[in-house]
């Protein structure tokens, strides 16, 4: 039963062309199939390329804020960082402390809440907004689209 049927099975594959494959070797009796098995990994390989193509690398976007910036300048920002957002894109936004700004620390954590609550809509903080040295920094990510259905 064993030896016998491998090489009348390897016989058959070789005469139609094919190779002798073996798809389940747990069970009893294994199981073969006849096929192009340099076909078969090459069509593997393009399926793969071709659903890489379709996804999307999400990156980390980088906005930088000051303490003294302006209404107009402020809703620029927020636009860029909505459109990070809905692309999908994580979004770290950093503010410089520079020379007494760093005695009222506690105004660019405002800043940053503030700019927290205008996407809480879009994007949730990965971590509450922190300050290492003279850099208050939070990264939003995009939130999870609800599937209707």
């Amino acid at each position: 039963m064993g030896i016998f049927d491998l090489a009348i099975a390897l016989r058959i594959a070789r005469e139609r062309g094919y190779d002798l494959v073996e798809v389940a070797p747990d069970s009893q009796p294994p199981v073969c199939r006849l096929m192009d098995f340099g076909r078969y990994v090459y069509e593997k390989k393009r399926q793969e390329r071709e659903a890489r193509k379709h996804q999307h690398q999400t990156e980390v976007r980088e906005i930088r804020l000051s303490m003294k910036i302006s209404d107009n300048d402020y809703r620029v920002k927020l636009n860029k960082m909505k459109e990070f957002l809905a692309r999908g894109d994580r979004v770290k936004v950093k503010l410089r402390l520079k020379g007494r700004e760093l005695l009222h620390a506690h105004l660019g954590m405002n800043l940053m809440e503030r700019v927290i609550n205008d996407l809480k809509d879009i994007a949730r903080e990965e971590a509450p907004p922190k300050q290492e040295d003279q850099v208050i920094q939070v990264t939003l990510i995009p939130q999870k689209k609800e599937k209707k259905g």
